[in-house]
């Protein structure tokens, strides 16, 4: 069987609402390459936070797949992306994930380039180069824009990031807009680890099945919040799964996961302190919220829940992150994590908030560790051959209809121990990789 008869199949049984894949998708060259040139060249990727280059001059050094781009502030305080590569032989320019500069010189030949990128020096130029067209070999410019605070570049967009955020702006703007902002409390940790950047993505897109499994012991030493193992025992109050949020396009682009405190003993809010009054509808789902998990299609996803802790003992914080699943080939994936807390977030509070969330999902969290295994035990038996006639399923079906009196977008149910969130990440996934082919 072809790698595209196994698409096409996968096509169809999503198509016939049967929600089969090939396990062979998650581990396999020529799916990789066609995600690098079909999905991540085409996506609003997010690139960083503007409070990690507040100066002019102040760069980061960040990844679409494995392409690198030089995020940086002009003198004119615009923020740009730039290919790290010379235009002369290809060298990389930038060398520093961090840093300040007017200029960029090229250490093979000596180009070199300001922060707008343009190209303004080339030795020898008046000798040897006489006919060099210096406005043409700049720096190659990809396309950024910003929703908040938050960064996002795209190599060819098809439509605007606000476009392409569509229907999931409404969940977002509780978390980034509704709490005053979020700011990152620190650089992105960074960690490589040999599963595919799928895996992931899918986890985050609300798969609460696993939690009760996966992460037992997290719940077993107090390290969470007290919710039975099956989740809170009244349907239709205290939680949310919400899928198929679509962009302009009508495309799929996201799912997110929401709790509610059930009583005083969790707080609203995602656990933190936030003195606001809103004339926006949904902050009165914002003071009831303990809880979210999402993905926005490709690699973006987020995780706050209140109530956490590093030790029984312990004081007790939010876990509060975002990340970005960066492929680096078909079995191995970085992954890039901020945590984060509302803007007007003592360092104190914040410091302790950092404290937790790296404690359950830094390199060597709990929460990490349990996952990590897992997806990487999956990636390696899809490596071989006979992985194309395994088929795995999404068939969970939620067994409660979605809530007539929600007002925000999506299919909104009130249970999340189901796959539909799951099956909106591999809707787009496979609409993207076969795209019109028939």
């Amino acid at each position: 069987m072809s790698v595209y008869d196994m698409l096409r199949k996968m096509r169809d049984s999503f198509s016939n609402q049967q929600y089969e894949i090939p396990l062979k998708v998650i581990n396999d060259y020529q799916i990789y390459e066609l995600e690098l040139e079909k999905i991540f060249s085409r996506s609003w990727i997010f690139l960083g936070f503007e409070e990690e280059i507040p100066n002019i001059g102040d760069y980061m050094v960040r990844y679409i797949g494995p392409d690198p781009f030089i995020v940086i502030r002009g003198d004119d305080n615009r923020i740009r992306a730039f290919f790290n590569s010379c235009r002369h032989r290809g060298s990389m320019i930038c060398t520093s994930e961090y840093g300040n500069a007017r200029k960029f010189t090229c250490p093979y030949h000596g180009w070199s380039y300001d922060n707008k990128g343009k190209l303004i020096g080339v030795p020898l130029r008046d000798r040897i180069y006489k006919n060099l067209d210096m406005e043409k070999w700049g720096l190659i410019e990809i396309n950024v824009e910003k929703y908040e605070n938050l960064i996002f570049g795209s190599e060819s967009p098809r439509i605007s990031l606000s476009e392409y955020l569509g229907e999931a702006k409404y969940y977002l703007d509780i978390i980034f807009k509704l709490t005053g902002g979020m700011r990152p409390v620190n650089t992105p940790l960074k960690f490589t680890a040999d599963f595919n950047w799928k895996i992931g993505a899918e986890n985050f897109s609300e798969d609460r099945l696993h939690t009760v499994v996966t992460h037992k012991t997290v719940a077993d030493f107090g390290f969470a919040s007290p919710v039975s193992r099956f989740g809170y025992i009244t349907p239709g109050t205290n939680e949310v799964s919400i899928a198929d949020l679509k962009d302009t396009e009508g495309k799929v682009i996201g799912a997110f996961g929401f709790r509610f405190t059930p009583g005083e003993h969790i707080p609203g809010y995602f656990g933190f302190r936030i003195n606001s009054t809103f004339k926006d509808p949904r902050g009165n789902l914002l003071k009831k919220i303990s809880h979210t998990v999402f993905t926005i299609f490709p690699n973006l996803s987020g995780f706050i829940a209140a109530d956490s802790s590093d030790g029984s003992r312990k004081d007790r914080a939010p876990v509060s992150l975002l990340r970005v699943w960066q492929p680096l080939g078909p079995d191995k994936t970085l992954i890039q994590t901020w945590v984060i807390a509302p803007k007007n977030t003592s360092d104190e509070i914040a410091k302790r908030v950092y404290e937790i969330t790296v404690s359950h999902f830094g390199p060597s969290g709990a929460a990490e560790q349990d996952d990590t295994s897992i997806w990487r035990g999956i990636t390696q038996v899809a490596r071989g051959n006979f992985s194309k006639m395994n088929t795995t399923n999404l068939k969970a079906e939620p067994d409660l209809p979605p809530l007539e009196e929600w007002e925000g977008p999506g299919i909104v149910r009130p249970m999340q121990f189901h796959e539909e969130c799951q099956r909106t990440f591999w809707r787009r996934w496979i609409m993207e990789i076969l795209g019109d082919e028939k």
